[in-house]
C-alpha cells in the first residue's frame, strides 16, 4: 500500500491561521451566534476530515496538542497530513487527547469521556470539534436555546435560539452534566462545511463554552 501523499496546509500560513483564530476566539466570546470561517485549506483526498475542521486543526494543534479522532475522521491521509504540518501525538482513548476531531456526532461518545480537566488545572480539558450543520433561527419543531456569558441580554434572562439537528438527544442531556460542572468540563466548538452559490467551499463555526447553559425549546 502507497503511504498518503503530502499536500499542503493552509495556503497563506501566517495570515490564514491568524483569520482562523480570530473566528474561534469570536465564537467562543459569542455563543450560538455562527462565525463564517474566510480560510480553509486544500481538501484533504479522502473525504471524512471536512475542510473546516482540517483548518481549525492545522491552527490550533502542535506537538504539545494530544488528538483523538473519530471512526469517520481518522483515515490514513487525515493522519499523515496532520502528523507533517502540526506534528501532533494521536492518542486512542478520548480522555487523553486536548482535541478530538468528531466527523460523525451521531456515533460520539459520552461527554464525559473526554478530558474534564483538573480543579487545579481547568483549563486543561479537551475542546471538541465537531462537524455538524446548524442554523440560527426559530423554523423547526425543536431548537436550543442558551444563556450564558456572551449572550447579549443573559443577565436580564435573556436565550440565543439555534438548531443543530445532527447532534444526538443524549449530547444535549450530558450538556446539562457538563456545565454544572464548570469550571471543568469540555469547550465544543460546531464546524459546518459546504459550498456558496457558486460551488465554492464555505465554512463556519458556531461554540458552546463550558459557560453556556443550553435548553431545548419547542419553536414558537
Amino acid at each position: 500500500m502507497n503511504a498518503p501523499s503530502t499536500i499542503p496546509g493552509l495556503f497563506n500560513p501566517v495570515d490564514d491561521a491568524q483569520a482562523v483564530f480570530r473566528a474561534v476566539l469570536e465564537a467562543l466570546s459569542r455563543p450560538g451566534i455562527p462565525v463564517p470561517l474566510t480560510a480553509l485549506p486544500s481538501p484533504l483526498p479522502v473525504t471524512g476530515f471536512s475542510q473546516g475542521m482540517l483548518a481549525l486543526a492545522l491552527t490550533l494543534c502542535d506537538n504539545d496538542t494530544k488528538l483523538w479522532l473519530d471512526a469517520a475522521a481518522d483515515t490514513p491521509e487525515a493522519r499523515h497530513h496532520l502528523r507533517f504540518h502540526c506534528a501532533s501525538p494521536f492518542v486512542e482513548n478520548p480522555s487523553e487527547a486536548s482535541f478530538a476531531f468528531i466527523a460523525q456526532a451521531e456515533n460520539m461518545p459520552r461527554l464525559d469521556a473526554f478530558n474534564q480537566g483538573r480543579a487545579d488545572f481547568p483549563d486543561r480539558s479537551a475542546t471538541l470539534i465537531i462537524d455538524t450543520n446548524f442554523c440560527k433561527c426559530k423554523c423547526h419543531k425543536n431548537i436550543q436555546e442558551l444563556t450564558g456569558p456572551g449572550v447579549k441580554g443573559s443577565n436580564c434572562g435573556k436565550w440565543q435560539s439555534f438548531h443543530s439537528p445532527g447532534m444526538p438527544a443524549r449530547f444535549w442531556e450530558d450538556w446539562e452534566r457538563n456545565h454544572a460542572s464548570y469550571p471543568l468540563g469540555v469547550d465544543v466548538v460546531f464546524v459546518e462545511t459546504g459550498t456558496d452559490s457558486s460551488g465554492a467551499p464555505q465554512a463556519r463555526l458556531l461554540a458552546l463554552p463550558r459557560t453556556a447553559r443550553v435548553r431545548e425549546a419547542a419553536c414558537t
